[in-house]
């Protein structure tokens, strides 16, 4: 069985203006992609096969990330089914000038394997982070599966007719 310490992938990145809002802080929307991209490497790691990101399901943005500090990802598969996986992926920013680290996003991420014959393996957490984190999978995945016939039910009703 793979441990979640043999899917983890790590990105660092220094913000700089052209990253930023009105608000001199990162943009969400940039630090989503970087998200999606980290846990892609995580999730590619334990499943060794094509894949797509299902969803994005939790993005929790603690603490605003300013220009000049730097921000670390780390993701690593936190819980897997037969062809899908949720990755989880911790945001650290750091005061480069100052030495202080501090926790500024947590995230949940699903990805499906392409391949519909792909049974996955279980994943094996070792630290108390990946314990604590591993043990929330059955209940994350099941409210998933829940906001998954929402949403289809959701998508029932939207008008898909131009605008203008």
């Amino acid at each position: 069985m793979p441990t979640c310490k043999e899917t983890r992938a790590v990105q660092t990145h220094l913000i700089m203006y052209s990253q930023m809002n009105m608000h001199k802080t990162l943009y969400g929307g940039q630090l989503m992609h970087w998200l999606d991209e980290t846990a892609g490497i995580a999730a590619a790691r334990f499943a060794r096969t094509s894949l797509v990101t299902a969803s994005l399901d939790q993005l929790d943005f603690l603490q605003p990330l300013y220009e000049g500090h730097s921000v670390c990802l780390e993701a690593y598969v936190s819980g897997a089914g037969k062809r899908s996986m949720e990755v989880f992926v911790k945001v650290i920013g750091e005061d480069l000038l100052k030495s202080e680290r501090y926790l500024a996003a947590t995230s949940f991420l699903t990805f499906t394997s392409l391949d519909r014959r792909i049974e996955l393996p279980d994943i094996t957490p070792e630290t108390a982070e990946e314990k604590y984190i591993c043990a929330g999978y059955a209940a994350r995945r099941a409210s998933r599966k829940e906001k998954r016939t929402e949403s289809i039910e959701l998508a029932k009703h939207v008008n898909t007719e131009l605008p203008w």
